[in-house]
Protein backbone atom coordinates (compact mmCIF):
# COMPACT_ATOMS: atom_id res chain seq x y z
CA UNK A 1 0.00 0.00 0.00
CA UNK A 2 1.35 3.39 -0.93
CA UNK A 3 1.96 6.27 1.42
CA UNK A 4 4.03 9.37 1.07
CA UNK A 5 5.72 9.24 4.44
CA UNK A 6 5.99 7.10 7.50
CA UNK A 7 7.35 7.07 10.99
CA UNK A 8 7.47 4.75 13.96
CA UNK A 9 4.51 5.15 16.31
CA UNK A 10 2.84 3.21 19.08
CA UNK A 11 0.55 0.59 17.51
CA UNK A 12 -2.20 1.40 20.04
CA UNK A 13 -2.47 5.02 18.89
CA UNK A 14 -5.09 6.32 16.49
CA UNK A 15 -5.28 9.47 14.43
CA UNK A 16 -6.45 12.49 16.39
CA UNK A 17 -9.89 13.74 15.35
CA UNK A 18 -10.52 15.62 18.59
CA UNK A 19 -12.99 18.42 18.26
CA UNK A 20 -14.67 16.72 15.32
CA UNK A 21 -17.50 14.30 14.73
CA UNK A 22 -15.58 11.37 13.22
CA UNK A 23 -16.42 7.73 13.93
CA UNK A 24 -13.30 5.63 14.30
CA UNK A 25 -13.91 2.08 13.07
CA UNK A 26 -11.68 -0.45 14.78
CA UNK A 27 -13.56 -3.73 14.36
CA UNK A 28 -16.22 -5.45 12.29
CA UNK A 29 -19.02 -4.91 14.83
CA UNK A 30 -18.31 -1.18 14.94
CA UNK A 31 -18.27 -1.09 11.13
CA UNK A 32 -21.57 -2.99 10.86
CA UNK A 33 -23.28 -0.72 13.41
CA UNK A 34 -22.02 2.45 11.73
CA UNK A 35 -23.04 1.38 8.23
CA UNK A 36 -26.43 0.15 9.45
CA UNK A 37 -27.11 3.55 10.99
CA UNK A 38 -26.00 5.31 7.80
CA UNK A 39 -28.29 3.13 5.66
CA UNK A 40 -31.22 3.60 8.02
CA UNK A 41 -31.03 7.38 7.76
CA UNK A 42 -30.02 7.56 4.08
CA UNK A 43 -27.05 9.77 4.83
CA UNK A 44 -23.98 10.42 2.74
CA UNK A 45 -20.87 8.89 4.28
CA UNK A 46 -17.20 9.64 3.75
CA UNK A 47 -14.82 6.81 4.50
CA UNK A 48 -11.24 7.83 5.20
CA UNK A 49 -8.84 4.92 4.88
CA UNK A 50 -5.65 5.79 6.72
CA UNK A 51 -2.92 4.57 9.04
CA UNK A 52 -1.25 6.08 12.07
CA UNK A 53 2.20 5.61 10.50
CA UNK A 54 1.20 7.58 7.38
CA UNK A 55 2.31 11.21 7.59
CA UNK A 56 -0.22 12.53 5.00
CA UNK A 57 -2.97 10.71 6.93
CA UNK A 58 -1.96 12.40 10.17
CA UNK A 59 -1.73 15.76 8.42
CA UNK A 60 -5.24 15.36 6.96
CA UNK A 61 -6.85 14.35 10.28
CA UNK A 62 -7.46 17.89 11.62
CA UNK A 63 -9.07 18.97 8.34
CA UNK A 64 -11.25 15.83 8.29
CA UNK A 65 -12.39 16.66 11.84
CA UNK A 66 -13.05 20.28 10.85
CA UNK A 67 -15.07 19.22 7.81
CA UNK A 68 -17.13 16.89 10.02
CA UNK A 69 -18.32 19.95 11.93
CA UNK A 70 -18.86 22.04 8.81
CA UNK A 71 -20.98 19.32 7.16
CA UNK A 72 -23.05 17.78 9.98
CA UNK A 73 -25.41 15.96 7.58
CA UNK A 74 -22.53 13.81 6.33
CA UNK A 75 -21.26 10.85 8.35
CA UNK A 76 -17.47 10.86 8.71
CA UNK A 77 -15.80 7.49 9.25
CA UNK A 78 -12.12 6.74 9.70
CA UNK A 79 -10.91 3.22 8.93
CA UNK A 80 -7.41 2.16 9.97
CA UNK A 81 -6.03 0.02 7.14
CA UNK A 82 -3.99 -2.07 9.57
CA UNK A 83 -6.98 -2.88 11.78
CA UNK A 84 -9.52 -3.51 9.00
CA UNK A 85 -7.65 -5.12 6.06
CA UNK A 86 -10.83 -6.77 4.76
CA UNK A 87 -12.33 -3.32 4.10
CA UNK A 88 -9.15 -2.28 2.31
CA UNK A 89 -9.70 -5.18 -0.07
CA UNK A 90 -13.46 -4.63 -0.35
CA UNK A 91 -13.02 -0.96 -1.31
CA UNK A 92 -9.88 -1.53 -3.40
CA UNK A 93 -7.78 0.90 -1.37
CA UNK A 94 -4.26 1.04 -2.78
CA UNK A 95 -2.81 4.08 -1.00
CA UNK A 96 -3.33 6.09 2.15
CA UNK A 97 -5.12 8.30 2.70
CA UNK A 98 -8.04 7.38 0.47
CA UNK A 99 -11.40 9.10 0.85
CA UNK A 100 -14.47 7.29 -0.48
CA UNK A 101 -17.74 9.20 -0.73
CA UNK A 102 -20.86 7.02 -0.58
CA UNK A 103 -24.60 7.48 -0.83
CA UNK A 104 -27.17 4.68 -0.58
CA UNK A 105 -24.33 2.21 -0.05
CA UNK A 106 -22.78 3.08 -3.43
CA UNK A 107 -19.52 4.86 -4.14
CA UNK A 108 -20.19 8.27 -5.69
CA UNK A 109 -16.67 9.70 -5.60
CA UNK A 110 -13.13 8.92 -4.50
CA UNK A 111 -10.04 10.93 -3.65
CA UNK A 112 -6.60 9.42 -3.17
CA UNK A 113 -4.05 11.51 -1.31
CA UNK A 114 -4.04 14.06 1.46
CA UNK A 115 -4.13 17.32 -0.50
CA UNK A 116 -6.21 19.70 1.62
CA UNK A 117 -7.45 21.82 -1.28
CA UNK A 118 -8.59 18.75 -3.24
CA UNK A 119 -10.41 17.37 -0.20
CA UNK A 120 -12.19 20.66 0.49
CA UNK A 121 -13.19 20.89 -3.19
CA UNK A 122 -14.72 17.40 -3.06
CA UNK A 123 -16.92 18.47 -0.15
CA UNK A 124 -17.92 21.67 -1.90
CA UNK A 125 -18.87 19.67 -5.01
CA UNK A 126 -20.82 17.22 -2.90
CA UNK A 127 -22.81 20.00 -1.26
CA UNK A 128 -23.52 22.21 -4.26
CA UNK A 129 -27.20 22.44 -5.05
CA UNK A 130 -28.03 20.64 -8.26
CA UNK A 131 -29.72 22.77 -10.88
CA UNK A 132 -31.10 19.78 -12.71
CA UNK A 133 -32.13 16.39 -11.43
CA UNK A 134 -30.13 13.48 -12.74
CA UNK A 135 -32.17 11.67 -15.35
Amino acid sequence: MGCCGSSTVDAEEHLDYSGGNVTLVTDQKNWDNTMEEVAEHGKTVVLKFSAIWCTPCRNAAPLFAELSLKYPDIVFVSVDVDEMPELVTQYDVRATPTFIFMKNNEEIDKLVGGNHEDLQEKFEQLNRPKLYDDV
